[in-house]
């Protein structure tokens, strides 16, 4: 930092000061505790950094310390404090950049924004800013540090740096590595993708940051926790849509405050800027969204080809034919749980998942569709995940060479390129599927998708998870020149996605099938919230994985229909753990369907071997049946529709302990979480995924007045309860539900 006084801005929450020389953000501290700084600056951190891609095409960095000149200054306009840096002939290109600052005392948000102009055409891929550092020790209980992130489902990294001044191994470093859009990265780790949210936060028990951009135009962007000496960079980079010659200020606000609280106040203050976007229509004001999936119907999956993703492949004789063999077990299930979505899933000619060459499917198009006809028939729906917007070449436990009908069929027309125009190639599948991600922004992309739509609607599908490998409805980045969009990732992506479904849902329309919907996998991001009426979200139960919360039930359940047929749970209690999670949750029960009509209970996100057999199929079923009366009956104003709150007390739960497989498991015998209908009353869900009677007492300030109380087991039965101010004490069957609400008036 200069010698001179920095620079000071003050809003309703914090003081930040500003080295005078660089700019950079050497101090913030939070008003009501001035003695805790949340930035650990340190002399070669830049205020800005800008990923472009060389003469190579190589992805490389330009920091804010390569400019020539700096000048730094603060003001006040219109009853704010400003500050303003401008940086001039960056790594001696005849590139600048300004950056503003304007905090107000009536705000509690600094509100930051940045512009470039490049005379040098330079091809910018990303500006990093703001640039922040944190301390490992943010100055409170030891070990109490954690990093919210809105990943996946929802995750949580606790304690980075141990409570030490060092990095655990829990956070990658700050390298170029880590911000470039590669296959090495992934092709959906991005915003709008399987980066759901734009925020970040990272907080003691004392307090913390929040940083998060408010925009509502879908700009891409990755968000980073990283180690950076010295301590953790909570970065941004904004993506796409920067000039090659030319100026362009960013459209909307990045927005930096400290807090108090745990991740729920975090996610609390987004909630409250992203349900009021565009995107964030209520299923209950939802005019999209059939009645059929809002009565949570449960979801079943039938695999008709192998056991295993990586593993032989052959035809399931069990399933096939699909009209002979799968409807018998599925009405002996359906007599037990109600209506059923069947779910097919690897039904592909080539091999499972093998897309584009696919059909027709395993058992033939008339078997398929005769089964959809009788299960239609009985009140149950059909569907399909599928492969996504990626080409497979191969499946190597087959011996399906697709590289052929790839050439012949113009794959290298449709598929995603890298920087260095190569190919896109899935990673993690290699082994045994390899395939190239397609890209959207090709006419041929999608001429295909909907090809393959229409077909899965002409067997009567109803229920089309086409992006499965999608996640987070993500569009796969490309850096094509002649796609239909600019050589570097940015906005084009979602408005690809909104073109696809809108030529998805015309197909449905066209059929005669109003009641189709599209779903994608792993939490569907808040800009596509209005494009898919249900997400497939696999969530883990209390006590089985350290570093997953259910941030994304929190911020957006009431938006969109969630699923949980799939997921993780210890055995041999596998589906009764997992489907009494998917209960205070808010997600659909169901399970995967093995030969004999019986359910999968294996701890595995998706498929396992079918034998040997694990825990009790009896008590699998009867979770998931009282689970859906409940969600289906005095639960559905809360399960359904409504909105997430912070946990309420309970006391008296049993925390169950046993080793099987040689793992040792600890998981809590209730689990539980409080809900808002949308019309105001607060409700408290609770499931007993164990064999024995469990005995607990609810506690929750909201709880006031007559309260009636729903229990969900063998049979379900409702009962008003007085509230008390020591709590209410209830006793839950085994594999039971209950749902405790406040009496309308």
């Amino acid at each position: 930092m200069s010698q001179s006084q920095p620079l000071v801005l003050e809003t309703a929450a914090d003081i930040l000061k500003f080295d005078r020389a660089t700019g950079c953000l050497v101090s913030l501290r939070r008003v009501a505790a001035p003695d805790q700084d949340l930035i650990a600056w340190a002399p070669d951190h830049p205020a800005f950094v800008i990923g472009y891609l060389d003469e190579e095409r190589e992805y490389r960095l330009l920091t804010a310390t390569k400019a020539e000149q700096v000048e730094v200054q603060q003001d006040h306009r219109d009853g704010s404090q400003v500050l303003s840096a401008s940086y001039h002939q960056i790594g001696d290109r005849d590139i600048h950049v300004t950056f503003t600052v304007h905090a107000s005392e009536q705000d509690p948000f600094s509100r930051w924004r940045i512009s470039l102009d490049n005379a040098a055409g330079l091809q910018v891929v990303d500006i990093q800013f703001p640039f922040l550092v944190c301390p490992y020790d943010l100055g409170g209980k030891p070990g109490s540090e954690a990093i919210l992130l809105p990943f996946f489902n929802g995750r949580l990294i606790r304690a980075p740096g141990g409570g030490a001044s060092g990095p655990t191994g829990k956070l990658l470093p700050d390298s170029w590595r880590s911000w470039e859009f590669t296959a090495l990265n992934g092709g959906v780790d991005h915003y709008p993708g399987m980066q759901f949210a734009q925020f970040l936060a990272y907080y003691n028990d004392r307090g913390g940051l929040y940083l998060a951009c408010q925009d509502t135009a879908g700009n891409v962007k990755r968000f980073r926790a990283l180690h950076r000496e010295p301590g953790v960079r909570l970065g941004i980079a904004h993506v796409g849509d920067w000039p090659r010659q030319g100026q362009r200020m960013i459209e909307y606000d990045t927005v930096l405050s400290s807090f108090t609280g745990d991740w729920y106040d975090a996610a609390t203050m987004y909630r409250a800027w992203t349900l009021a976007q565009k995107w964030a229509t209520p299923l209950h004001r939802r005019t999209d969204v059939p009645d059929w999936l809002l009565d949570s119907p449960v979801y079943i999956t039938i695999r008709p080809q192998g056991i295993l993703d990586d593993g032989p492949v052959f035809p399931v004789q069990e399933f096939l034919p699909y009209e002979d063999k799968c409807i018998p077990l599925l009405a002996r299930l359906a007599e037990r749980v109600g209506p059923l979505v069947a779910v097919m899933m690897g039904w592909e000619r080539a091999a499972s998942w093998v897309y584009p060459d696919c059909f027709p499917p395993v058992g033939g198009d008339a078997s398929m569709t005769e089964f959809t006809r009788l299960a239609r028939q009985r009140g149950w729906h059909t569907g399909s995940f599928c492969n996504g917007s990626r080409w497979v070449i191969g499946h190597l436990w087959n011996g399906y060479d697709g590289r052929d009908y790839y050439r012949q069929h113009g794959g290298d027309r449709s598929v995603c390129r890298e920087a260095d125009g190569a190919r896109w190639r899935e990673n993690w599948d290699q082994n045994w599927r390899p395939s190239h991600l397609c890209c959207l922004g090709t006419e041929s992309t999608r001429r295909t998708a909907v090809d393959f739509v229409k077909r899965l609607i002409g067997w009567g599908f109803e229920s089309i998870q086409f992006f499965d490998q999608n996640c987070g409805a993500a569009t796969f980045a490309c850096f094509a020149a002649d796609h239909e969009h600019p050589p570097t990732p940015g906005k084009w992506m979602l408005a690809k996605m909104e073109q696809v479904i809108a030529e998805f849902r015309e197909a449905a329309q066209v059929a005669g099938e109003e009641g189709v919907i599209n779903s994608a996998e792993a939490g569907v991001n808040e800009c596509c919230l209005p494009l898919f009426q249900e997400t497939d979200l696999r969530v883990y139960p209390p006590g089985y994985a350290d570093d997953f919360v259910p941030l994304y039930q929190f911020l957006f359940h009431e938006c969109i229909v969630i699923q949980g047929m799939m997921g993780n749970a210890p055995e041999p209690y596998h589906l009764p753990i997992r489907n009494a999670a998917n209960c205070v949750f808010g997600e659909i029960p169901g399970a995967v369907m093995i030969g004999d009509g019986t359910l999968l209970d294996k701890d595995t996100g998706n498929w396992a071997p079918w034998e040997p057999r694990v825990g009790s199929d009896d008590d699998a079923v009867e979770m998931i049946r009282t689970v859906t009366a409940l969600r289906r009956g005095p639960g559905k104003a809360f399960l359904v529709f409504g909105r997430m709150l912070r946990p309420v007390a309970v006391e008296g739960i049993q925390t169950v302990e046993w080793t099987h497989g040689g793992r040792s498991h600890r998981i809590p015998a209730v689990f539980h979480a409080t809900w808002q209908a949308p019309d105001d009353r607060v409700g408290v869900v609770l499931a007993n995924w164990t064999g024995q009677e469990q005995a607990i007492s609810v506690s929750d300030p909201h709880l006031v007045g007559s309260l009636t109380l729903h229990v969900s087991g063998r049979e379900l039965r409702s009962a008003s309860v007085p509230a008390a101010a020591g709590g209410i004490s209830i006793t839950l069957p085994p594999l039971s539900c209950a749902l405790v609400e406040q009496e309308t008036g």
